[in-house]
């Protein structure tokens, strides 16, 4: 493999480094590596420069072996089990999940798209509810008033602020930060120490808080007794932040982990939707979610396009089936509801739950990585592969649903993990 050792300027560069997937870096390849990033995040550099897997990074069990001794046993681990799960799929390109789709298909597996410990019914509201959304384009260009509501862009989306919802100038926003009201609501962190205003709400308040701005929005009676009970110091500021969104231009309000709470289900955010329908009479508006990077959103669309349904699906018995509240791929490792399973590895990993990590350390797994950062288990099967927006090219979605072109920027020694794919549905169908 040759490498050019010529110095190397990239323009315009999108970061999968998190949900963002900002598109306006230039970034720097010398020697077949990427040297230095700029405008820079600490995000931005931890994907762009972490080091590649190699070749010798793939395992068998624990053992080194050969990138086509891998996928012959990765093919007939699949073709023995009855019920392999397909996840994490929102770490690579929305052209290696459609391969992932045919691939579930000829084995009868099930597919989850959805982020493994980021909970987000979005897709469930649309079909329900209904919920008005907007572009980070429209965030940028339009919202006079900005509401982060149990998340932290500063830290999870670290240039959010700067390049979308607060900082910048836009069409009706000329003089950016000077032109927004920010209001951050529940508990304190970095970004809502940034903000005008701070509505300290504890996640027990957060039903009662939802169905005061419902009330306040359809003009529905109310117990003002019972309210002021359960909201206690946050009553009076809500008031007040309702009487901004109705003075609004145009307001946006942001959702995160705090808000999207996996325990209380779909009931916040199917709220938050009605608490938005009857404001369009006065104003304008959109709920925006700071969904993780960095393509989670295009992987669900994959899935919904090819089975007709959102984010997942099961193949097991021939047809896409749907059941979106019992075959999440937590719930079904944790219930020891499938005996194999194939992965696109990311940091979520080390964030599954016990019962669901202790299971997949317990069946035969296939983990397809770009970057070595844990040691592979004594069932797993290790396959390294090119890494998407760095040596290998694709597309993936923002978090508002905006596909965007990645590029190659240096010569990859490993195959892609579309070609990965491919090799194992080859063998699986043989």
């Amino acid at each position: 493999m040759n490498q050019s050792a010529t110095l190397e300027l990239h323009h315009d560069v999108p970061c999968p480094g998190c949900g963002c997937l900002c598109d306006d870096l230039t970034v720097e390849t010398k020697d077949g590596q990427v040297t230095s990033v700029r405008p820079a995040c600490g995000l931005s550099t931890g994907y762009l420069q972490a080091p590649l897997a190699t070749a010798a990074d793939c395992r068998i069990d624990g053992q080194p072996a050969s990138i086509a001794e891998a996928i012959e046993v990765a093919a007939t681990r699949l073709r023995n089990a009855q019920a392999p799960l397909f996840f994490g799929l929102g770490e690579t390109t929305s052209e290696v999940v459609r391969k992932v789709v045919d691939l579930a298909d000829r084995v009868g597996g099930i597919l989850d798209a959805s982020h493994p410990t980021f909970f987000d019914p979005s897709g469930r509201i649309l079909q329900t509810t209904g919920m008005v959304t907007c572009s980070l384009g429209e965030i940028r260009h339009r919202a006079d008033l900005v509401v982060f509501w149990g998340c932290d862009p500063k830290t999870t989306h670290p240039r959010h602020w700067q390049r979308y919802s607060v900082e910048p100038t836009g069409r009706f926003i000329p003089h950016g930060r000077a032109d927004r009201q920010v209001v951050g609501i529940g508990q304190p962190n970095a970004t809502t120490a940034s903000c005008d205003t701070f509505i300290s709400l504890q996640q027990d308040q957060q039903i009662a808080a939802l169905h005061a701005l419902t009330s306040w929005a359809q003009a529905k009676p109310r117990n003002e007794t019972a309210l002021h009970t359960q909201l206690a110091e946050a009553s009076e500021p809500l008031a007040k932040l309702h009487q901004q969104i109705q003075a609004a231009k145009y307001f946006v309000i942001v959702l995160g982990e705090g808000f999207l709470r996996r325990d209380l289900r779909r009931v916040p955010l199917e709220l938050l939707a009605q608490y938005l329908r009857p404001l369009h009479e006065l104003t304008r508006g959109a709920i925006s979610i700071l969904r993780p990077g960095p393509n989670w959103v295009g992987a669900g669309g994959v899935v919904a396009s090819r089975t007709g349904y959102p984010g997942s699906a099961s193949l097991t018995q021939g047809i896409p089936q749907f059941d979106p509240d019992n075959n999440s791929a937590v719930k079904l490792l944790a219930q020891e509801r499938v005996d194999a399973a194939m992965l696109l590895a990311g940091s979520w990993r080390q964030d599954l739950p016990e019962e669901a990590a202790k299971r997949l350390a317990a069946i035969p797994t296939i983990t397809l990585g770009h970057q070595v950062d844990w040691q592979p288990g004594e069932k797993e099967i290790f396959l390294p592969i090119a890494r998407p927006g760095v040596s290998d090219q694709g597309t993936m979605s923002r978090l508002d649903d905006m596909p965007l072109p990645l590029r190659t920027l240096v010569s990859a020694e490993v195959p892609s993990a579309k070609e990965i794919v491919q090799a194992i549905l080859d063998k699986a169908s043989a």
